[in-house]
């Protein structure tokens, strides 16, 4: 079994017995192991929804989610999913509970009966992780929110899940505390194995991932890789979503004839393919 997730026609409604509108509405989707898959839409596309029905927080009205390959309706294995799909939210502060950061990334460790020598080992090893080693015995409040939000996500590595999903992570933090997020999320897929599932409406962090899920009005509307996603710049555009800056100045000059690739996402592309603009090496109508 190659997926960490697997939906099957999944439908989801918060009314079920009234009729309510479904907020998920028919997604298929497979997650690999080890992969790196954003999740784009705007608000009230579905994503967090989605998100929640990966873990069995939420389950489905119709359809199926296998994480691990168990149903996530199966209750008498929710504990085995909670383990195994860990989940990180906007808030950092909605997710520290204790007044020391080892303290906080043991509790649910504690929760689950972990044994002491265990505990303060997979603790040690989880700051190392996000680079929180030398913040231990801090007092979380004094954290900034990068660190924060790095002390929850070792809370949920010191567990060993196989998946982490991160539900617009980076929402409140600073360009700074982002970059650190993203550092970490990088090193756990790398180092640790670890299948990432991000939300996310930052278009530079989406680039960075393996595939890119855009979702809309409880649909999927694209997958694919970072680079075919983001050619369909009008069709972004068209369901409120924002494309990285390259691939946004690519496409204006299109529009005026020009003639450079459509597939361009990063700066340093971008700046290449501009010089050879100025050097003429690109044919253009005007």
């Amino acid at each position: 079994m190659n997926n960490i997730i697997d939906v099957e026609n999944l439908t989801f409604s918060y009314n079920p017995q009234e009729d309510g509108a479904l907020v998920l509405d028919g997604i298929d989707l497979q997650i690999e192991k080890n992969s790196f898959v954003a999740i784009l839409g705007h608000n009230g596309s579905g994503k967090s929804t989605l998100a929640k029905n990966f873990n069995g927080i939420l389950l489905p009205t119709g359809g199926k989610v296998y994480a691990c390959g168990i149903d996530t309706c199966d209750s008498d294995k929710l504990l085995e999913i909670r383990r195994n799909m860990g989940m990180v939210f906007q808030n950092p502060d909605n997710q520290i509970i204790a007044s020391v950061v080892d303290e906080d990334v043991a509790f649910a460790l504690e929760n689950l009966g972990v044994e002491h020598d265990e505990m303060v080992r997979r603790v040690d090893e989880a700051l190392e992780i996000v680079g929180m080693t030398e913040y231990k015995h801090h007092a979380p409040h004094r954290l900034s929110g990068g660190q924060k939000q790095r002390v929850a996500i070792a809370g949920i590595i010191a567990m060993k899940p196989s998946c982490l999903i991160m539900d617009e992570p980076t929402a409140m933090l600073d360009p700074r505390g982002r970059k650190e997020i993203m550092s970490t999320i990088k090193r756990l897929k790398q180092e640790q194995g670890v299948t990432i599932v991000l939300i996310t409406h930052y278009m530079d962090e989406a680039v960075q991932a393996d595939r890119v899920v855009v979702m809309d009005d409880g649909k999927i509307l694209l997958d694919g890789t970072p680079k075919y996603v983001f050619q369909n710049v009008g069709l972004l555009h068209s369901v409120a979503l924002d494309v990285p800056q390259a691939a946004e100045l690519m496409y204006k000059l299109r529009e005026y004839d020009i003639k450079v690739p459509i597939s361009v996402l990063h700066e340093a592309e971008c700046v290449e393919v501009l010089s050879k603009l100025l050097e003429g090496k690109i044919d253009n109508h005007h």
